[in-house]
C-alpha cells in the first residue's frame, strides 16, 4: 500500500513538472483580434458598446455585471471567473480601451476601434492577454478559449444590432 502512495505521489509531482516546463516554453501574451462589418452606423454600435451597465442584455456569456464606478465594473461570466475592468481610453464614437484590474493571476487589455464606412461601419476587436507563471499558461491555454469568446461577444453584438 504505502509503495503505491509513492508511486502516486511521484506521478503527481512527475505531472506537475512536466506541465511547468511545458509552460516555460508557452509564450506569455496571447493575441486575439476579430472584425466585423455592420450595417449600423458606428456612433450607435459605439453607444451598445461602451454601455456597460447594459450588457448583460444581450451577450450570452454574461451573468452580471457589477458596476464600481462609471469607469470600473466587473463582469461575472456564467462560465469562468468575474473580471474586473476599468476603462483606460475612450474616444467618442471611434476608440474604447480597457484594461483587467482582477483577477491578478494575468493582466491584459481589450480594445474596440469603429469606423464609419459607405455601407455602415465596420468594428476591430483586439484582446490582449499576458500570463506570467508558467503552470496557469498552461491551463489557460487549455481552458480558456478567448477567440471563441470573442466570436459569441460579435454574434451577441450582431444581434443586439438587429443584423
Amino acid at each position: 500500500m504505502r509503495k503505491r502512495m509513492i508511486v502516486v505521489i511521484l506521478s503527481v509531482l512527475a505531472l506537475v513538472a512536466l506541465l511547468f516546463i511545458v509552460g516555460l516554453f508557452l509564450p506569455k501574451q496571447r493575441e486575439f483580434v476579430r472584425s466585423a462589418n455592420f450595417k449600423s452606423p458606428r456612433d450607435k454600435i459605439y453607444q451598445v458598446v461602451t454601455d456597460v451597465s447594459s450588457q448583460t442584455k444581450w451577450r450570452s456569456d454574461v451573468l452580471r455585471i457589477e458596476v464600481i464606478d462609471p469607469d470600473t465594473w466587473t463582469e461575472v461570466p456564467r462560465k469562468g471567473v468575474p473580471i474586473t475592468f476599468k476603462v483606460r481610453r475612450k474616444v467618442q464614437g471611434q476608440h474604447f480601451e480597457i484594461q483587467i484590474v482582477e483577477p491578478e493571476a494575468f493582466n491584459g487589455y481589450w480594445v474596440g476601434t469603429f469606423e464609419q464606412t459607405p455601407t455602415g461601419s465596420k468594428v476591430v476587436f483586439k484582446e490582449v492577454i499576458t500570463v506570467e507563471k508558467p503552470l496557469l499558461r498552461v491551463m489557460s491555454l487549455v481552458f480558456v478559449d478567448l477567440g471563441k469568446a470573442m466570436d459569441v461577444y460579435m454574434a451577441d453584438l450582431k444581434k443586439e444590432l438587429g443584423e
